[in-house]
């Protein structure tokens, strides 16, 4: 018996070097794969060309709502009223001066619109509060350029909204896109 217990005793010991030997070589082998992966994907160097912190960063949006335009279109009798909510992106206009969300400091809140998702009672935030009159003038001179054919289909109404985004940026006098979407919130021709 004492035998039979030796054998079995021997038996077992090869089998518990196997597994550990196994499991010892799927653990470098991790080891190994994962540091590889980390290295390709830039992890660890210090030197880079910025674009790490661009993606970590996710944007930040706010939203600001504009007294109503009425404007003449670009034709004998037709109007259009618009009243537009701007979606801008506060990073950017924090780096250009402003203050961000609920930091409006021009803009001295004229006409009855309601205070949308980001601005400072009344008025427009930041820069976009300081260029209130040029950005207005600029929605103007585009809204007025159109003809009701023009503005009244789906594909008129997305290239206004990009014509429009181009000229408050330009207005504002960002390098950067500021505006990054423009809705309508209310949209009649007549």
């Amino acid at each position: 018996m004492a035998e039979e217990e030796e054998k079995a005793e021997e038996t077992e010991q090869p089998k518990k070097s196997k597994k550990k030997l196994i499991i010892i070589i799927v653990v470098v082998l991790l080891l190994v794969g994962g540091g590889a992966g980390f290295a390709l994907m830039g992890g660890g160097s210090e030197e880079g060309d910025g674009h790490e912190l661009e993606v970590e960063q996710e944007a930040h949006y706010a939203t600001v709502e504009i007294d109503s335009f009425i404007v003449n279109l670009n034709e004998n009798a037709s109007f259009l009223k618009v009243k537009l909510l701007l979606e801008y992106d506060v990073d950017v206009l924090e780096k250009m001066g402003g203050h961000g969300e609920g930091g409006g400091h021009g803009g001295g809140g004229h006409g009855g619109a309601g205070a949308g998702g980001g601005e400072a009672e009344g008025g427009l935030p930041g820069v976009l509060g300081e260029r209130e009159p040029m950005i207005r003038d600029a929605i103007i001179r585009v809204l007025s350029s159109k003809t009701s054919e023009e503005v009244l289909s789906l594909e008129g109404k997305s290239i206004l909204k990009e014509e429009l985004i181009d000229a408050i940026n330009e207005a504002a006098g960002a390098d950067e896109a500021l505006v990054v979407n423009i809705y309508f919130l209310d949209f009649i021709v007549q």
